[in-house]
């Protein structure tokens, strides 16, 4: 499998995420990806790919998959630098729930470390002991299979910001007869917007969050995906396992 993060002006937490991974005894059998996102300050010591400039969360996937995608790799996991976890056995168990659940696209369940939770409810943990398939996954922590890779090839590029390849891939892996899943057996915790909370980046979150979402509807609603986006979205925030 490959292990990716992307890094931007936040060295010691992406260090801290390689450090968490490398608990897991499998660690060495997989490949390490640590792109740094067009920082503008020291590179976190674990860096293994450099952007000349800040592409973004969409743009930095769309990199990491086209490497993927060169590779003979089943599987990419796209982890947020900033989670937080025990990693003994963490790699190991999600793939044997992907092909335990033939899943082409998969998340952990997902605690943020506040009150506030994630507003798409599948991914909470419902203490169902199982791995429930939804429609979509919100991507903190999205593993791939090579199935659904190789049908998205490339995330559009009005997507770049971030917002909207979990909806997009959601859409794609239906139209494909393909399963999304999320797992109540593993769960992880975020520490949420560390990129505007530490300061790394010079754009206010609430400007970054609005044009982000400006740039997904504008996507979407003037794509033929209009109908199913509209859909995901509702049932993501009503929920209910």
């Amino acid at each position: 499998m490959l292990l990716s993060t992307l890094n931007y002006n936040q060295p010691e937490l992406t260090d801290n995420l390689v450090e968490q991974l490398k608990r897991d005894n499998t660690f060495s059998q997989h490949e390490l990806m640590v792109v740094d996102n067009g920082s503008t300050k020291e590179l976190a010591k674990s860096t293994t790919h450099k952007l000349p400039e800040n592409l973004f969360f969409g743009g930095g996937l769309n990199v990491i998959m086209d490497y993927f995608l060169s590779t003979k790799h089943k599987y990419f996991v796209l982890f947020n630098n900033d989670l937080i976890f025990h990693g003994p056995r963490l790699l190991t168990n999600m793939i044997k729930e992907m092909e335990d659940n033939d899943l082409s696209l998969y998340s952990p369940s997902i605690i943020n470390t506040g009150a506030d939770q994630c507003y798409w409810k599948q991914m909470w943990n419902w203490g169902t002991y199982s791995v429930r398939q939804t429609l979509f996954i919100d991507f903190m922590c999205p593993i791939f299979r090579r199935d659904i890779a190789e049908v998205i090839i490339k995330y559009p590029e009005e997507l770049f910001l971030g917002w909207g390849p979990d909806f997009y891939s959601g859409i794609i892996a239906e139209e494909n007869n393909l399963k999304v899943g999320v797992s109540d057996n593993i769960t992880l915790s975020h520490l949420v917007s560390q990129t505007f909370k530490t300061g790394a980046i010079e754009i206010a979150e609430s400007d970054f969050c609005k044009q982000a979402d400006g740039n997904m509807h504008n996507y979407f609603l003037n794509s033929p995906y209009k109908d199913k986006f509209i859909e995901f979205r509702q049932k993501g925030s009503t929920y209910n396992a």
